[in-house]
């Protein structure tokens, strides 16, 4: 009676497992390069709030050899003074973004190489330019239906 009673347990189950609709993978990659264009948008309008739309409470970040542990109110107060007095001339991929989605949809990672070019006011007013190229793996997580970042690993080169 046991064995009977899991098998019509299970069948339900599993009937339910495939019920589910399939990811469209095509539409999460869209969604996620379109995450990518808006970081653009946010450099050139320095607009900390739009860079930081996809962003939790709490993520983590790899760079210069270092594992790090960020919080959103951080990376605002950081951005806050990093766009402060920044114009972008460029901000241009130079390949285009590597994105995988997860066969369920509920993670993600992309791979992006940017060129930047900013000139940002000193204390003396003295506008600075700085050009560098960003290269970079970021993973999402899919929450409450938005993907949203978990983890970014960077690199620069001069």
């Amino acid at each position: 009676m046991k064995w009977l009673t899991l098998v019509l347990l299970f069948i339900p189950a599993t009937a339910f497992a495939q019920a589910q609709p399939p990811v469209d993978l095509e539409k999460e990659k869209a969604e996620l390069l379109r995450l990518h264009r808006s970081g653009r948008e946010a450099h050139f309008k320095t607009d900390v709030e739009l860079l930081l739309a996809n962003t939790p409470e709490e993520y983590v970040g790899v760079r210069a050899g270092k594992i790090s542990r960020s919080t959103k109110a951080g990376a605002r107060k950081m951005f806050t003074e990093y766009f402060r007095g920044a114009k972008y001339y460029e901000w241009d991929d130079l390949e285009e973004p590597i994105i995988r989605v997860s066969k369920d949809g509920s993670m993600a990672w992309m791979i992006t190489r940017v060129r930047v070019r900013r000139v940002q006011k000193d204390k003396a007013g003295a506008e600075v330019e700085e050009k560098f190229v960003y290269a970079g793996l970021r993973t999402y997580e899919k929450q409450g239906g938005k993907w949203m970042r978990a983890a970014n690993a960077s690199t620069f080169e001069p």
